[in-house]
């Protein structure tokens, strides 16, 4: 994940802006300056210029890589808004340094804020307010090229998340998947030669190349479907929840839940007398648990299928493939063509477009699909960026953009990614900022980055339906559907 954000270099930086205005928002802050009336206009003049830059960041970000002064612009930005940020975190250490300080040698614990901050705090503002004044100087000049560069405010666009996969598909905008889906149906419909109750087959291959797709494709298929009675599909996600998961097995089944809060143990027991005798498919779509006890203790309740049952896993990860199945029961699905490619991008990029129009695009597109590597997801993305862009010359600067070349490795995704995070809303640039600081083999708990998130006041507010932790789970869903995180 790291990688990601290095790679799409400077950009990545503008979701830091926020955590600088909340460092200015604290109350340690604000009563470290109460009754330093001329120290108090320079920082507000510091978060109004803040507020100036940031207000174009967006725009910036989408024009620095067709124009180098632009660029420029950003990279000089890049190290003022960080040098802004560790003297905001600086003075924020000490003013709550001198409060602590001041309540612990107060009995009553009743210090008052203006006595704490005249008694101590002088001599430490007399040192940085200069440097603040040095830095509202050098972000006047960055406004002072505002203009000259044409620059301009961006309006936010709505955010979207992506919900869990489903075994719904609609087959018309699939492409280049047909003998995948023949090989894995064959496989399905085989009976086991050493007979074994249930078999594994895990479809294992990158991020966004198709795998949920193709398993859509073969859950829906009338073969399938008549030689398994039985079938039900569950997203597994990267957040493996053992009773979650059992009971969407269960709803999947029909199987109705005598209570909400039934336990595992309850509702393990129940599935396996649902499968016990039947000849049975299940879909684990989107796999990431590597623990091989929880897998072994899953397992047990397959014990006493019918033969012939089978158990269809997709994932990214050749290693959980293994731990779950049979070396020859692993399908690697491989990039689609590139014909496939262009029936993908048409119809998602000209869906909405006809006659000369299209005409005028139809060459720039087939290059621009040449660029994607034929990897499925990057295709989509890019179509579905230029959906709403008409002209050639938008099209164009898609086409020239310094992205397709920041990469030496052709089957890379990054051109993509970079281009899907463009359009992130601000709220997940700034989530994606926070979580790129960690080591790209850093592994962390969903709750972990939700609670660091909440923590930095990166989440926006709960409303009545939706809770802080929905929230963090739909920002993460939303990312991880633009493979920015692999959480």
């Amino acid at each position: 994940m790291a990688d990601v954000a290095l790679a799409m270099g400077s950009s990545v930086f503008s979701a830091f802006l926020q955590v600088v205005f909340d460092r200015m928002a604290t109350k340690e802050f604000f009563n470290l300056f109460r009754g330093r009336e001329n120290d108090g206009e320079l920082l507000e003049k510091l978060k109004l210029n803040l507020q100036i830059v940031g207000d174009v960041l967006d725009d910036a970000e989408n024009k620095q890589t067709r124009n180098r002064s632009v660029k420029g612009w950003l990279d000089k930005l890049h190290d003022t808004i960080y040098e802004a940020d560790d003297l905001l975190d600086e003075i924020n250490t000490e003013a709550l340094r001198l409060k602590v300080e001041a309540i612990c040698n107060n009995s009553t614990s009743q210090v008052s804020a203006l006595n704490y901050s005249s008694s101590f705090s002088n001599d430490f503002l007399g040192k940085m307010m200069p440097q603040i004044e040095k830095m509202v100087a050098r972000l006047d000049w960055f406004i002072q090229q505002i203009n000259p560069m044409g620059l301009r405010v961006v309006e936010p666009k709505r955010q979207s998340c992506r919900t869990p996969s489903t075994s719904l598909v609609d087959e018309a905008t699939v492409y280049g998947r047909d003998a995948d889906k023949e090989k894995i149906i064959k496989m399905l419909l085989s009976e086991s030669a050493n007979g074994v109750n249930f078999t594994v087959i895990s479809v294992v291959g990158l991020g966004g190349i198709g795998k949920t797709t193709l398993a859509q494709l073969i859950y829906k298929d009338k073969r399938v479907q008549n030689h398994f009675p039985t079938k039900a599909w569950v997203c597994i996600s990267e957040d493996y929840d053992a009773a979650r998961i059992t009971k969407e097995l269960l709803e999947g089944l029909d199987i109705p839940l005598s209570d909400a809060s039934e336990n595992l143990n309850s509702l393990r027991v129940k599935l396996q007398l649902e499968l016990t005798g039947k000849r049975f498919l299940l879909v684990l779509d989107d796999h990431w648990n590597r623990d091989y006890n929880e897998w072994d203790r899953f397992k047990v309740l397959f014990t006493g299928a019918m033969q012939g049952s089978k158990i269809i896993v997709t994932t990214r990860d050749e290693k959980i493939a293994l731990m779950m199945c049979k070396k020859e029961s692993i399908y690697s699905l491989d990039l689609i063509a590139e014909e496939d490619c262009c029936s993908l991008f048409e119809k998602h990029a000209f869906e909405n477009i006809d006659g000369d129009q299209r005409l005028e695009l139809e060459d720039i597109g087939k290059k621009i699909v040449k660029k994607c590597a034929r990897l499925p997801l990057a295709v989509k993305t890019v179509a579905g960026l230029l959906r709403s862009k008409t002209t050639a010359e938008e099209w164009e600067d898609i086409l020239v953009s310094e992205v397709w070349t920041q990469t030496d490795n052709e089957d890379d995704i990054l051109p993509a990614l970079r281009l899907s995070y463009s359009h992130l809303p601000s709220r997940l640039k700034r989530c994606f900022a926070c979580c790129a600081v960690f080591h790209k083999d850093f592994e962390f708990r969903k709750e972990e980055i939700i609670h660091l998130w909440q923590a930095n006041d990166l989440l926006e507010p709960p409303g009545e339906n939706r809770g802080i932790e929905q929230i963090g789970e739909e920002y993460l869903r939303e990312l991880r559907f633009r493979s920015l995180v692999l959480t």
